[in-house]
């Protein structure tokens, strides 16, 4: 009975999915066919798509982000509060066709301007819960680039909108507070939304893109409604209404996409990259500053510019304290010419933050036996000589399928970001480049080695794990060496340390 009900279950969603749909699609065509094209007819057709259909449309995309919130279990408390935001612009639009329109001199603020007021901390709650939940680690550069870049576009939306608006605000203490409500609230959102993009290294993908939209197409909307309002130029809902409508649609749309993708950690190190965002915003705020010197602003203007500037100083800092934190980590070894143990450490903490199921890396740890013997017998500067060559073909070895390290005496490393079925070929690369047969004496290595992230889920764990191959395979070899021994034959192979 249990596998009855379910397909039953599955087509009322599927039902409920196509219906939203056709309003949200459907009913957004009508309506910017209507509005922008002056297409089908008037009177009652024109209450009709301006009220009901128009209402319909933003209350279907409220109940899409609910419908997704139940789909994706990660993101279900993100895309509630996210579906009730949008529900109470809903609520908003339907008490003004039911109550308010057609009355030449509505109440404001009205019951509406609190629902439409709703929307932005319920919409502000969700994308911060969205963001936690797919940016579990970030990289310290792309918070503090979030947050100059969000405090650099409220300082413009300050000087550039809310400054407009407040010179041109009047009336009752009630219906001012309401008047400039509005630009501040879409400023923060603007604010938030290229906060959000830069969080994603400025890449945000197909999801976060159309729900960044759907926010940024209410608050342009909502910002040109405001401007021209203070201005006092008349604005008519003809040309305003499609791009709200808009809003409604990217966020619907949503319910067909998949789950958001993870804001992943920053790679390695672009200098450019580096610089771009903390550069970009000082002009800004240069440009802000020489504005306010030719037309002084509020203060608003001025606390947003301070803290942003202060924003860029820090991150500036930060980058200088943490590039030359990691010089004097990342070393090159003098002899070998390949990198240190500190080198690598820094480079598999990096190789952490960036690896997955489907590009998997490997860490791989060489002893070469036999170079004790050697270096012994013939003296430390035969023994450079050796690491030397050895670590250049070591290097040649590897080429482009990952990076050597000599971490330390006769211990060697590689770190292999190739595809995984290569891992192997690799490391019997790797082991003949460090086989070596001089004055009688050979060299050869023992290793060992680990899946990154299969086997391991922290550098510590990997080098731990790859140690103990490394010597459980040194030890089997040495009890094979000591077994012929004893029964008399000849000893062939890697010498023992």
């Amino acid at each position: 009975m249990g596998n009855d009900k379910q397909p039953a279950g599955e087509g009322k969603t599927q039902a409920l999915r196509a219906l939203l749909a056709l309003v949200l699609f459907g009913g957004t065509a009508v309506v910017a066919i209507h509005d922008w094209l002056g297409l089908g007819g008037s009177g009652g057709f024109d209450w009709f798509v301006g009220g009901p259909l128009y209402d319909a449309v933003v209350f279907a995309a409220g109940l899409a982000c609910l419908v997704r919130s139940r789909a994706v279990a990660s993101e279900r408390w993100a895309w509630t509060l996210l579906g009730l935001g949008v529900l109470s612009w809903a609520a908003g639009e339907i008490y003004w066709t039911a109550v308010l329109e057609g009355d030449p001199s509505p109440p404001y603020p009205s019951p509406a301007d609190a629902f439409y007021i709703s929307f932005y901390p319920l919409a502000y709650a969700g994308l911060a819960l969205l963001i936690r939940a797919r940016a579990r680690e970030l990289d310290w550069r792309l918070w503090t680039d979030a947050l100059i870049a969000a405090l650099g576009t409220a300082a413009l939306g300050a000087a550039f909108v809310f400054d407009i608006v407040a010179e041109r605000t009047a009336g009752a203490s009630l219906q001012v507070a309401t008047s400039l409500a509005y630009p501040l609230a879409d400023i923060a959102m603007l604010a938030l939304i290229v906060g959000v993009i830069a969080l994603t290294g400025w890449r945000p993908g197909r999801t976060w893109s159309l729900l960044l939209l759907a926010l940024e197409a209410q608050v342009v909307a909502d910002i040109a409604y405001t401007l021209h309002s203070a201005n006092g130029v008349a604005v008519g809902a003809d040309w305003i209404d499609p791009i709200y409508l808009a809003s409604a649609v990217f966020l619907g749309a949503l319910l067909w996409q998949p789950a958001t993708v993870m804001i992943s950690p920053l790679g390695e190190a672009d200098e450019r990259r580096e610089v771009m965002v903390p550069a970009l915003f000082a002009g800004v705020m240069i440009g802000l500053f020489a504005l306010q010197r030719l037309d002084a602003s509020s203060n608003l203007t001025t606390l947003l510019w301070t803290a942003t500037m202060i924003a860029v100083v820090a991150r500036l800092a930060t980058s200088v304290r943490k590039n030359r934190s990691l010089l004097e980590q990342v070393r090159t070894d003098s002899l070998t010419g390949l990198g240190n143990r500190g080198g690598m450490q820094v480079d598999l903490a990096r190789q952490f933050e960036i690896c997955s199921a489907r590009q998997p890396a490997a860490l791989f740890l060489f002893d070469l036996n036999g170079f004790k013997r050697y270096n012994d017998s013939f003296g430390h500067p035969a023994g450079d000589e050796l690491l030397a060559q050895l670590g250049q073909q070591l290097r040649d070895a590897v080429g482009g399928d990952g990076v050597a390290y000599r971490i330390g005496g006769d211990e060697f490393c590689v770190l292999l970001t190739c595809a995984d079925r290569g891992f192997e070929h690799v490391v019997r690369r790797a082991a003949q480049a460090l086989t070596a047969n001089r004055r009688g004496v050979t060299v050869a290595p023992s290793w060992g080695g680990v899946s990154i992230p299969s086997e391991a889920g922290e550098p510590a764990e990997a080098m731990q794990l790859a140690d103990m191959r490394m010597y459980a395979q040194k030890e089997s070899r040495r009890l094979a060496r000591l077994t012929r021994v004893r029964s008399g034959a000849t000893v062939a192979g890697p010498v023992g340390s």
